[in-house]
């Protein structure tokens, strides 16, 4: 059978000292100590500002052969389109895989995430960029605009994109967060900032990513963990290799949520083998 990797949007939480990582390690050693635990991370840094080659190495040097790195692209590429001449995109394009290709055989899907004025008459251009895809890695596509959830042309042209190309489709659901009225801050913070899109979920490519953002309320969870548990038992058997960041409206308890799904899926597939071995000591989470 396939495997599933866990990941979570960040490596390092203020709230998981004492618990992922030991508080006497500085917190250039974090890397190595949330590694032991999941086999992928989010990388947003990439997203908002430039990052030196010798980083991206000193982070490889961190993890093991068997972790995937999910670099978010630039959003001078996917986030500036109507302001910078596509040639220039394309170049920047190219540079930033210059810069992962030296660390690829440790590349999850790398993730091209659009914002919402991204809308279906831009297909030509997310076409563009993911056909300019050079490395041997996979690419995911990240689309916001409610053009590519209609469910008719605008979703369908998309799809037949990324399988006609075995890219793939990053499914956000943020249902969690927005099944109640916001009554705490990290929800009201989550309900600001996190994209109120369509959960449609279909695989395009053989590395489906899913981006779940949980409820404070951890309990809620599992009407959509159990969900999930049974779309990746599918995605298993068919033999894709999914890759799943939890998040949660203040990601303090997303290994929890991570390791509750992990759990499902033990119990749902006979031979499954675990993924998260959590400290037990995270116990005091839900309470913060």
């Amino acid at each position: 059978m396939s495997m599933i990797r866990f990941g979570m949007a960040q490596w390092q939480h203020p709230a998981w000292v004492d618990w992922i990582y030991p508080r006497s390690e500085s917190t250039g050693a974090r890397l190595g100590h949330y590694a032991r635990f999941f086999k992928s991370v989010e990388v947003g840094s990439t997203f908002y500002t430039d990052v030196a080659p010798e980083q991206i190495e000193r982070w490889s040097q961190q993890v093991p052969d068997d972790f995937r790195f999910s670099f978010k692209a630039p959003r001078r590429i996917s986030h500036q389109l109507n302001e910078t001449p596509f040639a220039e995109v394309l170049k920047d394009w190219q540079q930033f895989q210059t810069l992962l290709q030296p660390i690829q055989d440790k590349l999850g899907p790398t993730m091209l995430q659009f914002p919402a004025s991204v809308d279906s008459s831009y297909l030509m251009t997310i076409a563009q960029l993911c056909q300019s895809w050079c490395l041997t890695s996979s690419l995911s596509v990240e689309v916001r605009s409610l053009s590519y959830f209609d469910k008719q042309e605008g979703e369908r042209a998309l799809l037949r994109l990324l399988a006609g190309g075995q890219y793939d489709k990053v499914i956000m659901d943020s249902r969690p967060v927005f099944s109640t009225p916001a009554y705490c801050d990290s929800l009201e913070d989550a309900q600001r900032k996190k994209p109120r899109v369509p959960c449609h979920v279909l695989a395009t490519g053989g590395f489906p990513v899913v981006r779940f953002i949980g409820h404070p309320d951890l309990e809620r969870n599992h009407i959509w963990l159990d969900q999930w548990a049974a779309k990746l038992e599918m995605w298993l058997t068919e033999g894709r290799e999914p890759t799943v960041f939890v998040h949660s409206s203040d990601n303090i308890a997303a290994p929890t949520l991570a390791s509750w799904l992990d759990e499902k899926l033990s119990i749902k597939i006979s031979g499954y083998e675990k993924q998260l071995a959590l400290p037990v000591q995270h116990e005091q989470m839900g309470l913060l």
